[in-house]
């Protein structure tokens, strides 16, 4: 069996095993009501939000077409981009240290608890760590060898990252930058005409990145809610990043003992290490450190670890790689539960289908930190009919340009329902905080809690009518 085939196998396996079972989460639930849009309202979408996310809505509205969007649907081309990332992987790690390395490098990325989490994600994480895999294998031959294919095959690998997350993209970029700045530079002439010939290549492949950059400048609302960068930040990085602090620490000290004086892997090593320093250096100053927003340093990380692992002998490498598989497993069955990506939208069938009355009617806040479409995407997702109406709703989320729904004001259409159920993103002490002050002074003079449901990013509240309106 050819040495790609053993990890991207794994690959395949680990994201398949129990690809339905975690809920869709609010990233998710973003890509399923993106792709349910028209062309001309995803158009009108991008005007407003999301526009550095328009491209993967693009591929994944016309796969859907053909494939529909059920939670397997959605996911499969993740699991499909890891499997074909673990290849390149292998590959990567078999041009610099031989078949050995390269199989290590394509198991240790495959069964790492980030690869799996986000090769069952319906977003564009994963094909941007495939873009990442190839445009450090491009980066490589292209310093052995500056031929025009080459040239062409990272700019095209660097151009694929960009359009698809134009931060990892980046981000990505300043890590071959140093790497080839400091392999080249000393040699003088022969380096300056490579550096020059980098610089060409990943000027043309930088463009799209920049372009969605520039283009989606003015919606900083997407990252307002993201923390600053402290000491807590930095302690639970290796948690945040793999999914596993245990498994994170491991390959961090293994990646940093792989590195090695030679063209190849001064490569990784820039591609590894100079997005995450980059990354949170500027997250001590700005919203933008996000564990997410450095995945394209996995591929690198996963060769840097097997290069370490192949130089202590067979029998060391087999055990060392065995403790990474069991500190990973807890990491791999927790993604998988119901609540795995972070959000327990299942829940909301079992609460509200039983108790469900006719003249019940749902509302939800109108503002949230960091994902206030949530509510009303998990409510028309995973609660079939019958179910209280959304008496509120003027204009669905996504529509004419805007990200949320439209409402009547001061939820003046709200009625006199016997029973209000209240679904919200995030337990709160009171249901009631993110809402307008219409809509809350209006469900409040009349109405009282009688029972609260609360799950990870899932808050449910039953109120009753008190009063005679």
């Amino acid at each position: 069996m050819a040495s790609w085939a053993i990890p991207a196998t794994v690959a395949l396996v680990l994201g398949l095993w129990r690809l339905t079972g975690p809920a869709l989460w609010a990233d998710e639930l973003a890509t399923w009501g993106a792709v349910r849009l028209s062309w001309s309202q995803l158009w009108q979408l991008a005007g407003s939000v999301d526009a550095v996310l328009t491209p993967y809505y693009v591929l994944m509205k016309a796969y859907t077409a053909v494939a529909g969007t059920s939670t397997a649907a959605l996911r499969l081309p993740s699991v499909a981009a890891i499997a074909v990332a673990t290849v390149v992987v292998t590959a990567l790690g078999r041009r610099l240290g031989g078949t050995g390395t390269g199989l290590l490098a394509g198991l240790l990325f495959a069964i790492l608890p980030v690869t799996s989490r986000y090769a069952q994600e319906a977003r564009s994480y994963a094909l941007v760590i495939l873009g990442a895999a190839a445009a450090v294998l491009s980066l490589v031959r292209l310093l052995e060898e500056p031929a025009r294919r080459r040239l062409a095959g990272y700019a095209a690998a660097v151009g694929f990252v960009g359009l698809l997350h134009p931060l990892n993209g980046l981000l990505m970029l300043a890590g071959h930058a140093v790497a080839v700045g400091w392999w080249q530079l000393p040699r003088r002439a022969e380096g300056w005409r490579t550096v020059r010939r980098w610089l060409a290549a990943a000027g043309v492949g930088v463009l799209p990145a920049l372009a969605l950059a520039v283009w989606g400048a003015g919606q900083t609302a997407q990252v307002s809610w993201i923390a600053l960068v402290n000491l807590s930040a930095l302690q639970a990085f290796p948690e945040r990043l793999f999914h596993s602090a245990a498994v994170g620490g491991l390959v961090l000290v293994l990646a940093v003992l792989g590195v090695r004086r030679a063209p190849g892997y001064v490569c990784l090593a820039g591609a590894a290490f100079v997005p995450m320093a980059l990354l949170l250096l500027a997250g001590t100053h700005l919203h933008v450190w996000v564990a997410r927003y450095v995945l394209v340093v996995l591929p690198a990380l996963a060769v840097l670890a097997a290069s370490a692992l192949a130089h202590v002998g067979r029998s060391s490498a087999v055990a060392a790689f065995c403790l990474a598989v069991l500190l990973g497993f807890p990491a791999h069955v927790a993604i998988r539960a119901h609540a795995g990506h972070s959000q327990d939208s299942y829940r909301i069938a079992a609460v509200i289908g039983p108790r469900y009355q006719p003249g019940d009617v749902v509302v939800f806040p109108d503002s949230h930190p960091s994902i206030p479409w949530s509510p009303r995407d998990i409510y028309e997702r995973y609660l079939p009919a019958p179910r209280p109406p959304d008496v509120l709703r003027v204009a669905p989320q996504r529509t004419d340009g805007r990200f949320l729904a439209t409402e009547c004001p001061d939820a003046i259409c709200l009625g006199t329902p016997p029973r209000v159920w209240i679904v919200g993103a995030d337990p709160v002490a009171d249901p009631l905080r993110d809402m307008t002050p219409g809509k809350r002074r209006r469900i409040s003079d009349g109405y009282r809690e009688v029972q609260r449901w609360q799950f990870p990013l899932l808050s449910i509240s039953l109120r009753e009518r008190t009063t005679s309106q």
